[in-house]
């Protein structure tokens, strides 16, 4: 009977005539029919299948002009005899492994990512790598497909010989500009993605003889790919200016660098360093290898161009796709380069057959064509600077003065968490409890260092986030926990003494991010809060229960009232949550000696 091969499922994205024309079709090429017989009539099949009689002979018809099957009057549908079919019964030796291919793979390491169903199991995923799928434009983007089917779209991408140009120049006119790049047609070309355009620089531009530089912590692909052909590999420091530039990339032919959002600690590299980054290339006489990760994920920042943007020099190689911005499955990404490099890498792309798929660069040259690229990414950054002030939020009020990077873009927080800390540890725990982290130590390749996090929120729901983190605190807590009441020496203040500090001084202190900032309690309850960091700044109140200093701000720590002890050393302040770990230490300024005005 033909319905034991159609299997139907409401859960699938394909359509019940589509359900049950794979069936059909997959019992045809398979050998599964008779072709001497009639087909099973359409309203026997659709009473088997609980389904619309209408449904199964559209599918008929459909199968009939597609020829698999052929209409004899007054018989029904049969199988087309003329279908050239010769299905190959799997035998037991086809499927058994006859090679010990152990022996024949020379590599040794390779990681297997979890699955997305198995990303699915936790709560509380903080990992890079995956995106928020509900910000994908569907319904744009199937506009743009369709159109790009069109008579006239179609021919672009069906010829052989059609270039990719369309794309090029909506990338030229559309994306780059806002980067602050302006470029020529024959100076950029399309890729499938950061890492093919990685990969086609290596064999380019590299061999034994290069030395290659690359951050550490880094992006461990860049590793992967400049490194294959050399194993002369510089690592360049990161600090909270970025790439530390200095005499160890005097010997390097090659340096990588993402200067905009630095991966994976979204430092974003000062001027001065981008300055003497291309001053050391031309005195040095090295190529700059621009990754331009997440540019447009910028919050608070005023808006800087890119390396290449701001320094106009053959000698930059840019790196940028749309993987985090459209969707990482769609793989298409591009270089931007001197058009002598461009030419060559062309050619080194053809003769490899990695061309990108042209029906796909003429949907996205369409998308950024009609205006939905703009439209997407305004609606990205809304929604990332929400989650961002969130998470700033959360790690402020669970990881005091922790040592989180002070970077204002991207979609991640890197934490130098206290020395002699183990993330890896951390995230073994962590993920026992459904939240998911990246240990720092994955992005070093020298030198590694075991105390670093990377938080990404690209993913996780932004309601989900403060729990999450909350949770993520408590258990670095087991592994290495804060100092405490009982710990810390000082003297333990009682209520006269708390109000006389709060009365008298300034507490001068620090965030998560190690930006300073100054509190000031007034004596009608009242107290305002002045971070360094610009345009931040609060007012909240504050009053004594007993011994227990309590705060409240109207915007800052989620609006939570804290209960704070506090114990006083000299000049220096600590204060205590309600479990008597140390939530905050700051420097008091006597209020007599700020001048008034």
């Amino acid at each position: 009977m033909l319905e034991k091969y159609i299997q139907i499922d409401t859960n699938l994205s394909l359509s019940l005539q589509d359900q049950i024309k794979t069936g059909i079709t997959h019992a045809i090429t398979s050998g599964f029919l008779d072709r001497s017989v009639p087909i099973t009539s359409s309203r026997k099949l659709a009473t088997s299948l609980k389904v619309s009689r209408n449904t199964v002979l559209r599918v008929y018809e459909q199968l009939n002009a597609e020829g698999f099957f052929i209409s004899r009057e007054r018989k029904g549908y049969y199988i087309n005899p003329e279908l050239n079919i010769k299905p190959k019964p799997l035998t037991t030796r086809d499927q058994q492994q006859t090679l010990p291919w152990n022996r024949y793979v020379k590599l040794t390491t390779l990681d297997s990512p979890p699955s997305p169903q198995e990303l699915s199991e936790y709560p509380y995923r903080f990992i890079h790598g995956m995106v928020d799928e509900t910000t994908f434009p569907v319904a744009e983007w199937r506009k743009c497909a369709i159109q790009s089917l069109n008579k006239i779209n179609s021919k672009r991408w069906t010829s052989e010989f059609e270039n990719y140009d369309e794309l090029i120049e909506q990338i030229r006119t559309r994306v780059l500009p806002r980067r602050g790049i302006f470029a020529q047609h024959n100076q950029i070309m399309v890729t499938m993605g950061t890492q093919h355009s990685l990969n086609l620089i290596s064999r380019l531009l590299t061999d034994q003889s290069t030395t290659v530089g690359i951050e550490n912590p880094g992006y461990p692909e860049a590793v992967n790919q400049l490194s294959a052909k050399t194993d002369r590999i510089v690592p360049i420091d990161i600090d909270e200016q970025g790439a530390v530039i200095n005499e160890s990339l005097h010997s390097c032919d090659l340096v990588y660098v993402t200067p905009s959002n630095q991966f994976p600690t979204t430092v974003r590299m000062s001027k001065h360093r981008r300055q003497a980054l291309l001053q050391a290339a031309e005195e040095h006489d090295f190529l700059v290898i621009e990754d331009d990760f997440e540019h447009e994920t910028n919050f608070i920042d005023e808006d800087i161009p890119a390396l290449k943007g701001e320094i106009h020099s053959e000698r930059i190689i840019y790196l940028s796709s749309f993987s985090s911005t459209i969707a990482p499955g769609l793989r298409l990404g591009f270089i931007v380069a001197a058009p002598q490099f461009i030419e060559l890498a062309k050619r080194l792309q053809q003769r490899n057959h990695t061309c990108p798929p042209k029906n796909n660069c003429q949907t996205l040259a369409l998308f950024l064509k009609l205006g939905y690229y703009d439209s997407l990414i305004h609606r990205l950054l809304t929604r990332y600077r929400s989650k961002w002030l969130t998470m700033e939020k959360a790690l402020n009020f669970y990881f005091p003065q922790s040592g989180v990077a002070s970077a204002l873009s991207g979609t991640a927080f890197w934490i130098d968490y206290k020395p002699g800390f183990d993330a890896n540890r951390l995230a073994n725990v962590a993920q026992q409890h459904g939240i998911l982290i990246n240990s720092g130590e994955k992005y070093y390749f020298a030198n590694a260092k075991r105390n670093g996090i990377r938080l990404s929120f690209n993913s996780i729901d932004e309601s989900d986030i403060r729990e999450g983190i909350k949770r993520l605190a408590l258990l670095a807590q087991h592994i290495m926990p804060d100092d405490s009441l009982e710990t810390v020496k000082g003297q333990r203040l009682k209520a006269d003494e708390v109000r006389e500090v709060v009365d008298g001084y300034i507490i001068c202190t620090t965030d998560c991010f190690n930006i300073p900032y100054k509190v000031t309690f007034q004596q009608d309850g009242r107290m305002h809060g002045m971070s360094n960091r610009p345009n931040d700044e609060d007012e909240g109140y504050w009053w004594l229960e007993e011994d227990t200093l309590c705060i409240q701000w109207k915007k800052w720590q989620f609006s939570d009232v804290r209960r704070q002890k506090l114990i006083r050393h000299n000049n220096t302040l600590y204060r205590f949550d309600e479990n008597g770990l140390l939530v905050s230490k700051g420097t008091l300024l006597p209020k007599a000696s700020i001048p008034s005005h």
